[in-house]
């Protein structure tokens, strides 16, 4: 196994996690990251959809022989949407306000930031 197919496994893994969550228990979700601003469900179960969808791309695209370096850095484009749209919510305090949901969407946007540098870095070689 490659590098970059330990990355896209890693990011993969975490989308999945974070999906599962917003898709099983979206309100304990809801109330983690905000009490005084709340996501609604709807926006926390579409969410998760996509990052499970998203995640099973990475899984798919991790078990490839030679991943496809375009599509990898597809990959690392989202992955920096989800940084500056995790920081826009943050900082314009929207959906996100409590201190334990500041801290874990700042340090979650952080490693998803590292996976798509790795990502982006290993699509122009």
């Amino acid at each position: 196994m490659t590098d970059i197919q330990t990355i896209l496994k890693l990011n993969g893994l975490n989308c999945l996690l974070f999906g599962a969550f917003m898709v099983f228990i979206p309100k304990s979700v809801i109330v983690f990251l905000s009490t005084t601003d709340p996501a609604s469900e709807v926006m926390i179960l579409i969410l998760g959809m996509i990052l499970n969808i998203y995640g099973m791309l990475l899984l798919w695209l991790a078990n490839k022989q030679q991943p496809n370096k375009k599509l990898i850095k597809l990959i690392a484009l989202g992955d920096f949407i989800w940084v500056l749209f995790s920081f826009g919510l943050i900082f314009s305090k929207t959906w996100i306000t409590s201190t334990s949901g500041t801290t874990t969407a700042g340090l979650v946007a952080i490693l998803v930031g590292w996976f798509g540098w790795l990502q982006w870095q290993h699509s122009n070689i």
